[in-house]
């Protein structure tokens, strides 16, 4: 598959450069590059090319800006078990169910990253491919962060009870999180489409559901996943600061 940009780009060359195949730059801009390409060993897998020709090789992608493509191995699933921790531990992991938008996708990705959730699970069926779109969205953290694709969500919210976590579902009828609110240690924050929300097979998985504080308005009437994310994790990451 191709990626491309600068972040993205230099996110796969520093993370994951065993899973390049090649490397695509504009001549022009050759510049800015190679000294990352030599730092990397990467110069056999190198090559330099017109603007016109970088043009052609990834035309699924419209954004003729970049200067920077790389042909790298698919995204690979990791295991359930790297993403868990030790039962000791503080842990936060993230299940985004029914989530079909890559753009929603990657941003969760850059966010859960930052904030240093421990890894995000995916729905095998109900969720948004891993494309060169989630790359660009991510701004690269998709080379960085663990993500587990379950073939069967419910069953994979059972073992993590099992090893110890809390389910916490965002739904819109949930407990107000404010700051009293304190999750618990070891936490599996649920998080759905803004169309669908969470399946209710998956919600009623949950030992809480809570909600966020909004303003009620007309035709707008929720965050959009990845705000929801980001603020409820925000709100873990402060309960153990």
């Amino acid at each position: 598959m191709y990626i491309s940009g600068d972040n993205p780009c230099f996110s796969c060359i520093y993370h994951n450069p065993k899973k390049i195949r090649d490397i695509f730059i504009n001549i022009e801009k050759k510049e800015l590059y190679i000294q990352v390409i030599k730092e990397n060993k990467l110069e056999k897998l190198t090559k330099y090319l017109t603007k016109k020709e970088l043009s052609l090789i990834n035309k699924e992608d419209k954004r003729n800006s970049n200067n920077i493509i790389i042909r790298r191995e698919k995204y690979e699933s990791s295991e359930l078990s790297t993403i868990v921790t030790p039962k000791s531990s503080n842990s936060l992991i993230i299940v985004a169910d029914q989530l079909t938008d890559q753009n929603n996708l990657g941003n969760i990705m850059r966010t859960s990253l930052l904030l240093g959730v421990d890894g995000i699970i995916l729905p095998e069926h109900s969720s948004a491919p891993i494309t060169s779109a989630t790359s660009s969205t991510s701004s690269g953290a998709i080379e960085i962060i663990k993500f587990h694709i379950s073939k069967n969500l419910s069953r994979t919210i059972e073992v993590l009870k099992e090893k110890g976590y809390w389910i916490y579902s965002l739904d819109m009828k949930g407990e107000k999180i404010d700051k009293n609110f304190y999750f618990d240690k070891r936490s599996v924050l649920i998080i759905g489409s803004e169309g669908k929300g969470i399946r209710k097979n998956i919600l009623d998985k949950s030992d809480f559901k809570i909600s966020l504080h909004q303003k009620i308005l007309k035709g707008i009437d929720s965050y959009n996943a990845a705000n929801s994310l980001a603020m409820a994790a925000h709100h873990y990451k402060l309960n153990f600061s």
